[in-house]
């Protein structure tokens, strides 16, 4: 049985269907940005859930995502990811996998690494902590046929687009292909960045602010991915408050305080 996101691309009716969902949070329900509401990541994990017949876990959970196979073999998950997309000079995807700053510090004090002073050291590390909490649930979790799932939008939120990856953070090795740096400005290091060669150019890789946060920073390049969607565009609904969903939902149910003048 081949299944969407664990076996293969979206299908064009499957993509419609999730294009379609996240339009839904253009309507009042979604986030508020600039270019008005528009859907957030936990919007986009439930479209995801509903698109691929599986259940949301809406907890700190390894998996946002998981979706049940059958026939006693295990579910696998999707880890969804939502980010701005990269501009065209960078020719890479962006994904945030962890803000967990205490499990990175606790794993560096584990095995004496300052990343301030031996980023060669910690950089290895941070990586190797992701993938041990895929490990951790490998028992429930069918790990190899799971997934990252990034949905993209440019800075007016107008193009849309998803990316299916592996869960494989070592295409390059990171003890041994990466180049592990401390960066800063004013003689303040501020992050752990790790690089590589590719073009000719250097590209960095891994980031992560371990004074603000803990932010983990994953930039694959394209062509990294399994598949990817294309650009989209979402439907505009009309929007309305709160107040008006009530009224909508429930003709007559809103109460008049008997006390207000006309």
């Amino acid at each position: 049985m081949s299944l969407p996101i664990r076996d293969r691309a979206l299908s064009p009716v499957e993509l419609e269907r999730m294009r379609l969902l996240l339009s839904t949070f253009r309507d009042g329900s979604g986030q508020s940005v600039a270019a008005g509401f528009m859907p957030d990541y936990l919007s986009f994990e439930r479209v995801t859930a509903i698109v691929c017949a599986g259940v949301t876990t809406e907890n700190k959970g390894i998996f946002d995502v998981t979706v049940p196979v059958g026939s006693g073999r295990k579910d696998f998950g999707v880890s969804c990811k939502m980010a701005s997309a990269q501009p065209s000079s960078r020719p890479c995807w962006f994904m945030e996998l962890s803000n967990s700053a205490k499990k990175f510090h606790d794993a560096f004090s584990a095995v004496g690494a300052d990343w301030r002073v031996n980023p060669a050291e910690a950089g290895p590390v941070m990586v190797e902590l992701v993938e041990s909490w895929h490990h951790a649930v490998a028992d429930q979790v069918d790990i190899d046929a799971s997934k990252y799932l990034l949905l993209t939008h440019d800075s007016r939120w107008r193009d849309f687009e998803v990316a299916s990856f592996d869960l494989n953070l070592q295409r390059l090795d990171a003890r041994t292909d990466i180049e592990w740096v401390t960066e800063g400005r004013n003689g303040v290091i501020s992050s752990l960045a790790g690089y590589f060669e590719v073009d000719e150019k250097r590209h960095r890789l891994w980031q992560f602010y371990g004074n603000s946060g803990g932010q983990l920073k994953y930039y694959p390049l394209l062509g990294w991915e399994e598949w990817r969607s294309g650009v989209f565009q979402l439907e505009e609904p009309p929007v309305h408050d709160l107040k008006t969903k009530v009224q909508d939902y429930w003709p007559g149910l809103w109460p008049v305080d008997p006390s207000a003048t006309s």
